[in-house]
């Protein structure tokens, strides 16, 4: 298996029902959200189906706000594993590692 990788830009959906009580007066996008998003675009982009895959490691350094754009830079490495970081401006939202063997 090669190395393969990329980058997906995306949106936040603003309207999302996870977020209406994740936080009153200061929304965030919950992780359980991110991660949906994050291995939905990773199936698309890299042709596969996660479903009975398993998430190594997954990190939340920062908070997400509902209705904003990030960057979703992923690495397919020759051991099997997808290694990501969702970011915005910069600034890490999410990282993981997913083990695809």
């Amino acid at each position: 298996m090669s190395v393969v990788g990329g980058t997906v830009g995306f949106r936040m959906a603003d309207d999302h029902p996870a977020c209406d009580g994740h936080f009153p007066g200061f929304p965030v996008v919950p992780g359980a959200v991110l991660l949906d998003e994050i291995l939905s675009r990773l199936e698309s982009a890299l042709a596969i189906d996660l479903c009975d895959r398993r998430l190594a490691v997954a990190k939340f350094p920062a908070p997400l706000a509902p209705g904003a754009e990030v960057s979703l830079d992923y690495r397919l490495d020759e051991r099997g594993a997808v290694r990501f970081s969702l970011t915005r401006d910069g600034r890490t939202i999410a990282s993981g590692t997913l083990d695809l063997r």
